[in-house]
């Protein structure tokens, strides 16, 4: 067992970085993995990294201050900062000597979501002309993330080992990885040639079907690897996909479960062959 950690672009709708970490493992401290590599990589700037609850941390807010990281990080209620919060305020986290760390400015936004709830969010964005709204709609934008771990887990079986070693486990997580990337170029690649050919008086929207795509690329790309087939097979794939393609539901939206313990087990410990 182990935890895997992705860092995800949400608009180009690919894996920018993604980390396989012992069992139990800190997620914060897969965060920081992520943040490290966006720096050795030199893509972080002009790039707001949003963080789901349970990531914040006093220390994991000034590194990204301190290493000049945009963020937008979900506060647990009971954290002091989120409870003296009314509306949209600035506050200073203060230094220790001890720890060397120095007063860090804060902003902390209240958002109302529609059933009536309230949410807090922290940022090192202190642009006035970014309104509580915005900002809400900015921590909706991390939506994407939730469904492409749906993606890993359900259309990949990313949790699902054949090999029994460190080196193979790695090597079927970092695949499985590859697999959603091409996926998801394919699928940007045709919902571009969709959207030229639609037509004005179309009654819906449409777009690739991505279950589609990534069931024939898994199939596709080990035989490339092998051999068995060459590039121009992706052509085919593409000119299928531009057929196969699903409605687009606009504003469709589900009730989140509370109970995900039966579904995070797994009962027949299916095994994947590529």
């Amino acid at each position: 067992m182990g935890l895997g950690s992705i860092v995800y672009d949400v608009l180009d709708d690919y894996i920018v970085h993604a980390s396989f970490q012992r069992y139990l493992a800190s997620e914060r401290s897969a965060a920081l993995e992520h943040l490290h590599n966006l720096e050795d990589l030199n893509i972080y700037q002009n790039s707001v990294v949003i963080f789901d609850r349970g990531y914040y941390s006093e220390d994991m807010f000034r590194y990204c201050v301190e290493h000049q990281h945009l963020c937008l990080m979900r506060l647990k209620q009971n954290y002091n900062i989120a409870k003296k919060c009314s509306g949209d305020i600035i506050t200073v986290l203060p230094g220790n000597e001890k720890d060397r760390t120095e007063d860090t400015k804060i902003r902390v936004i209240e958002v109302i979501l529609n059933d009536g709830t309230k949410e807090y969010l922290a940022t090192n964005l202190f642009d006035s002309h970014i309104s509580q709204q915005m900002f809400r709609e900015l921590y909706f934008y991390r939506w994407p993330v939730e469904t492409k771990y749906k993606e890993l887990k359900s259309r990949l079986a990313i949790e699902e080992f054949s090999g029994a070693t460190t080196t193979s486990v790695l090597q079927e997580f970092y695949i499985n990885v590859l697999l959603s990337n091409l996926s998801s170029l394919i699928k940007n690649q045709v919902d571009e040639e969709i959207q030229i050919i639609a037509k004005s008086t179309n009654k819906y929207r449409y777009q690739a079907n991505r279950a589609f795509i990534i069931g024939r690329i898994k199939t596709i790309v080990p035989k490339i690897l092998c051999n068995l087939f060459d590039l121009s097979v992706i052509d085919r794939l593409y000119k299928e996909s531009l057929r196969c393609r699903s409605q687009i539901m606009p504003e469709r939206t589900f009730r989140r479960k509370k109970n995900k313990a039966i579904g995070r087990t797994h009962f027949n410990n299916k095994k994947v062959a590529f």
